[in-house]
């Protein structure tokens, strides 16, 4: 007993319990203890202690804020770890025996290296109500043992164990509630608390050994590899040398977890599901390095569109990255945009004038593209973030700019000249999609044939070269979009004032020709098939009507 000890044997006797007790902290805790020189070389010891928060298990973690006591739309979280505590603690001379230590402070700052002048996530009451509870170990331990005893453990286990947590009332029922500090936002509080757990978790894994899935030697987590989902652990040597044989060899889903286990049970799986096992870019650089992992991602790319063909191939040479359709909502395309015309509009009976939609601009050659949906084209590269024209791949022109016929006619052709299933097909099928090729295909098709409808029964007003077919009547014109007066049969334009003259000169080519049709059957055509026409349309019938 310290009864029988004079005051200077106590002291040592002191001195050695707290070297002691540093000590054991020490190794069991490196580089979270750290002594200050006492001010005026006072007797005692000064001491800053970082105590780690480490949760039993992953705990649910609603953020509320100082104004809605805890109803708030911010989304919850799950952690293993907070930020550490940061207390500042003198051991005087005769401490554990005779007095208890006393703490100079106690903080909680929130981001790692900085006070909690940046923020705290423990309000002050709180820091308060634990350092109340500290101080009242000692005094419990002393009336147990009718003598001090080595305290700093306790408070150590107490605090990082999450115990604390409990008897302030801030975790109940497996759930903690944190309140955010009113320097800083919700969002950057749930950033700040997120991060720091991952970078425990890591800083945790590296720090343990574990034993690799292939050679079967121990390794330091820093040295080791552990699989997204599955959570299998390899060393980065072993898996560096399957992931480089899997990537030269174009393996594409061998660039996952090697083990028994987890080959097997993709093996069970669908093509298309075998390719998401988790792995992401910065993990193959980290175990292969950057130049295979290009090469993977090259890879990966060409697999998505030859499983999907809605995909393409970016045209970006240096990107070449795989590109998913458009979103409904992805798109600008809405019900508020211009309607796009179409053949059956242009071909449509009009009552004996040329009737041009209001939005087709006036001496324009070009028509309106005619699709179903004028975005379809729209493709966004989510790499590059090229946005371009899956027709064209050029660089995007709008849904109301055609692609030039020429380009897409040259691609559909070159696309049709290979034979089904060869490689050149499939070449053009991964860079711009199946689906999108067939689509080009049939348009490419379909437009053909309108436009040998159109060349064939209609004919280009000389002025504004819109499309004109006349339904019955004579060959005298008068265009509705630009009113310019023109022969239907040979296409010349025709003086306003004088329009009959280019009909009754002898020698034209026209000559005696008002009333003739250029085929027969384009006379009886009307006649034959009234059926066609509305009660309407035969009212609305006159010389000269035509319809674009």
């Amino acid at each position: 007993m310290y009864h029988d000890m004079d005051h200077h044997e106590i002291r040592q006797q002191c001195e050695s319990m707290q070297e002691d007790e540093l000590t054991v902290l020490e190794s069991i805790y490196p580089g979270q203890i750290k002594i200050h020189p006492n001010p005026n070389n006072r007797p005692g010891r000064i001491l800053t202690l970082t105590l780690p928060v480490k949760l039993s298990s992953p705990t649910k973690v609603s953020i509320s804020t100082a104004s809605n006591n805890g109803e708030s739309s911010i989304p919850s979280l799950t952690l293993s770890h907070l930020p550490a505590l940061s207390l500042c603690v003198a051991l005087p001379e005769t401490y554990p025996l005779l007095v208890p230590p006393a703490p100079i402070s106690l903080r909680a700052p929130l981001f790692k290296g900085h006070d909690d002048k940046l923020g705290s996530w423990l309000f002050q009451n709180d820091l308060r109500e634990i350092e109340s509870r500290l101080r009242r170990m000692w005094d419990d331990d002393k009336e147990a043992w009718d003598q001090g005893q080595g305290v700093l453990w306790r408070w150590w286990d107490w605090v990082v164990n999450g115990d604390f947590l409990r008897e302030t009332q801030r975790l109940i029922h497996d759930s903690l509630t944190l309140t955010v500090p009113p320097p800083l936002s919700p969002a950057t509080f749930f950033t700040a608390l997120k991060s720091y757990d991952s970078y425990q978790i890591q800083n945790e894994f590296e720090q343990t050994a574990f034993p690799c899935s292939i050679c079967w030697e121990n390794r330091k987590g820093g040295r080791c590899v552990e699989m997204p989902g599955c959570g299998c652990v390899f060393c980065t040597e072993c898996l560096g040398e399957c992931w480089t044989l899997a990537i030269s060899e174009g393996t594409l889903e061998a660039v996952a977890c090697p083990s028994v286990a987890c080959v097997k049970q993709r093996a069970t799986n669908e093509k298309a599901s075998r390719l998401d096992q988790g792995v992401t870019a910065p993990l193959v650089e980290k175990v292969v390095g950057k130049e295979l992992r290009e090469r993977w991602e090259v890879f990966k790319d060409r697999r998505i569109v030859e499983i999907d063909p809605s995909f393409c191939i970016c045209p970006q040479p240096k990107c070449q990255a795989a590109v998913p359709p458009p979103t409904p909502s992805g798109t600008c395309g809405n019900s508020s945009a211009p309607k796009a015309i179409r053949l059956a509009d242009l071909t449509k009976p009009s009552s004996g004038s040329l009737h041009v939609p209001a939005d087709v601009p006036r001496g324009s050659g070009q028509s309106v593209p005619l699709t179903e949906d004028r975005w379809a084209a729209y493709r966004l590269c989510p790499k590059c973030n090229f946005s371009f024209c899956l027709y064209c791949s050029s660089t995007w022109h709008g849904p109301h700019t055609v692609c030039s016929l020429p380009q897409a006619s040259q691609l559909v052709l070159e696309y049709l000249k290979y034979p089904e299933g060869s490689e050149g097909r499939l070449a053009m099928e991964r860079q711009r999609g199946k689906a999108n090729l067939e689509r080009m295909v049939s348009k490419w098709r379909e437009d053909e044939m309108n436009t040998q409808w159109l060349h064939s029964r209609t004919k280009a007003c000389p002025s504004c070269s819109v499309r004109v077919e006349k339904s019955v009547g004579c060959n005298h014109m008068q265009c509705g979009r630009c009113s310019a007066h023109f022969c239907y049969l040979c296409g010349q334009s025709i003086k306003p004032t004088d329009p009959y003259k280019h009909f009754n000169t002898p020698g034209q080519p026209c000559y005696g020709k008002l009333f003739e049709a250029m085929d027969f059957e384009d006379v009886l055509d009307p006649v034959l098939n009234l059926e066609q026409f509305t009660e309407d349309d035969l009212l609305d019938w006159d010389f000269g009507a035509a319809r674009i």
